[in-house]
């Protein structure tokens, strides 16, 4: 009898440290995003409350937010001093290092895969609304999203622009096929003229630029390029016709679901002529 009781009592303590345990893992409530992407997205899941830190490049309205750093110089001190009960980095936003150390330090790290499709977006931001405990949020906010998505590619049947979407200027930097640019030109019924290239964003030079012959060509600003370039190209579909549109970085550069949407509503209403 008394090894019963032992017995249930053991079994007891466990499930009540198990149920503790996973209570803490699901609804975190110290929150540091080391990503842009990551912090934009807690705040659509409403979890900003829980957001005690973000990086320098996040967004931090009033400045309520500490700052622990930037992408790649994390500042570890300020870290320990705020206490998190959970950092969420990005794969591809982060250093492996960085997210070493920090684990080694005893930290809760979840990571973020970074994401160059509107599904993978998808996918990742209902893991982080597991994360958060906001899962039913997350997944009211994508099926959202998918139906904007839908609703933008099923009026686009009759566009069939061939498009540049350029990043940089020296070197010419263009978005391949592996790219959620990609995916924005595609949902818009047209063609990303170095779709077929596997490298996410390649250097091309101005003669396969002129080889290919864009329609339309959309220069991303603040991020080294510029449409000047194209000016005396007069032999560019896209420069004869007056096609070429300049887009604010931050409009089409984070991957989120609802940020793709804005995107995508962006991108397809310059291809419609309708910027």
């Amino acid at each position: 009898m008394r090894r019963f009781l032992i017995l249930t009592f053991i079994i007891l303590v466990y499930w009540l440290f198990a149920t503790a345990a996973s209570a803490a893992l699901a609804a975190p409530v110290r929150i540091i995003s080391l990503s842009p992407a990551i912090t934009s997205e807690l705040y659509d899941l409403g979890a900003q409350k829980n957001l005690i830190g973000v990086t320098r490049y996040c967004i931090n309205p009033g400045n309520k937010k500490e700052i622990i750093g930037n992408l790649t110089d994390i500042n570890l001190e300020k870290i320990i001093l705020l206490k998190p009960d959970l950092i969420i980095a990005g794969k591809d936003a982060n250093r492996k290092k960085d997210i070493e150390k920090l684990l080694s330090m005893g930290f809760r790290v979840e990571i973020i895969e970074g994401c160059e499709n509107f599904d993978c977006m998808c996918i990742e931001f209902i893991k982080l609304g597991k994360l958060t405990g906001r899962q039913k949020d997350a997944e009211r906010i994508v099926e959202k999203c998918r139906k904007e998505v839908y609703s933008i590619s099923a009026g686009t049947l009759s566009r069939k622009y061939k498009v540049l979407w350029q990043i940089g200027t020296n070197p010419i930097v263009a978005a391949g096929g592996a790219t959620f640019a990609n995916d924005f030109i595609r949902l818009s019924g047209c063609t990303n003229i170095f779709g077929d290239i596997k490298t996410k964003y390649p250097r091309v030079s101005m003669e396969e630029v002129l080889l290919r012959n864009p329609d339309v060509i959309i220069v991303i600003s603040g991020m080294g390029a510029g449409a000047d370039i194209w000016k005396p190209m007069k032999g560019i579909n896209a420069v004869s016709k007056g096609r070429i549109f300049t887009v604010q970085a931050d409009r089409v550069c984070q991957a989120t679901p609802t940020r793709f949407v804005d995107g995508l509503k962006l991108v397809s209403s310059i291809l419609a002529g309708k910027p």
